[in-house]
């Protein structure tokens, strides 16, 4: 049993020299958070899109009344989630619209 034992605590001593814990360095991460105002096409494209007639969900049609939109991308483009997915969709088809 002795030798089980200090076999098990020369395993365990030779691990933590081999392998030594290093703690997490920390890093200062800072990120761009894009507003609706950023981008004004895309704003006019929403107040478009809020006033014409494509048919729109409950929750969208809360959205436009209060005019709190979704969260924007880099991209500008609406977070593809949610009402942002909706809203997208209505705005490439009105711009599809507009085109033709």
């Amino acid at each position: 049993m002795n030798k089980i034992a200090a076999l098990l605590v020369a395993s365990a001593t030779l691990i933590s020299v081999a392998y030594p814990v290093m703690a997490k360095s920390e890093k200062q991460v800072t990120r761009v958070t894009y507003e609706l105002s950023d981008f004004p096409s895309l704003e006019a494209s929403a107040v478009a899109v809020c006033g014409g007639k494509a048919s729109m969900s409950d929750k969208l049609k809360a959205a436009c009344e209060t005019k709190k939109f979704p969260s924007v991308t880099k991209a500008g483009n609406f977070r593809n989630t949610g009402i942002g997915a909706e809203l997208n969709t209505l705005i490439r088809q009105v711009n599809a619209s507009r085109s033709q």
